[in-house]
């Protein structure tokens, strides 16, 4: 028990209040179709396609990003949009003309993405604590560049075959668990390579 509230504290102290974000794009649109409600339709789930590709390339690996769009219907992508709003709107017989900005739901992007498989680091109100297995420590790694600083840690974890679990993705921080056995060969390992590595009563915690 003592183990699982001492993990539950050094995720909390470590990483922070972690809350979920809301991001926002606007799309200049125009769009002629057979009817103006048949354009508004295609301009919407055009702007919307293009919003959240925009927007969370930021926070996500672009590549298995585009791929989780292109899997992605329609309604499905809009499920991650809280809300929307329009900007000189104009309508004839067969043309949709507009600006349309689009507020995605932080905490539901997250979970398509990671339904989808799609490396991300958005912060989530639903990360739960890490619960540390007996001869194990949490690891904490602040990644200031999280898609160069994630491959790299990555490349140094492959380096020396360290069976590791990630646990939770927050912002800029990522917590997995390193058994005991390895804490000193990946210590090592980061060290060699430029990170920084301090290690305390309640883990490890990695730096550039």
């Amino acid at each position: 028990m003592n183990k699982i509230v001492c993990a539950f504290c050094c995720c909390m102290l470590a990483l922070g209040s972690a809350l979920a974000v809301e991001i926002t794009g606007t799309v200049p649109v125009n769009v002629t179709a057979d009817t103006a409600a048949v354009a508004k339709d295609k301009a919407f789930n055009s702007a919307r396609r293009e919003v959240i590709a925009r927007e969370l390339r930021n926070y996500a690996n672009p590549e298995q990003l585009n791929a989780a769009l292109a899997g992605s219907s329609n309604d499905e992508l809009m499920n991650i949009i809280s809300s929307s709003s329009l900007d000189g709107e104009r309508v004839s017989d067969t043309t949709y003309t507009a600006n349309i900005s689009f507020v995605i739901d932080g905490d539901a992007a997250k979970t398509w993405m990671e339904k989808y498989s799609v490396q991300n680091w958005l912060p989530s109100l639903t990360s739960g604590a890490v619960i540390v297995p007996e001869n194990s420590v949490i690891a904490v790694a602040t990644l200031y560049n999280p898609l160069s600083d994630w491959a790299a840690l990555n490349a140094v974890m492959r380096s020396v075959e360290l069976d590791i679990t990630t646990n939770n993705i927050i912002g800029s921080r990522v917590s997995f668990v390193v058994s005991d056995s390895g804490v000193a060969k990946l210590s090592g390992a980061l060290r060699a390579n430029g990170w920084r590595v301090i290690r305390d009563a309640d883990g490890i915690k990695i730096s550039r």
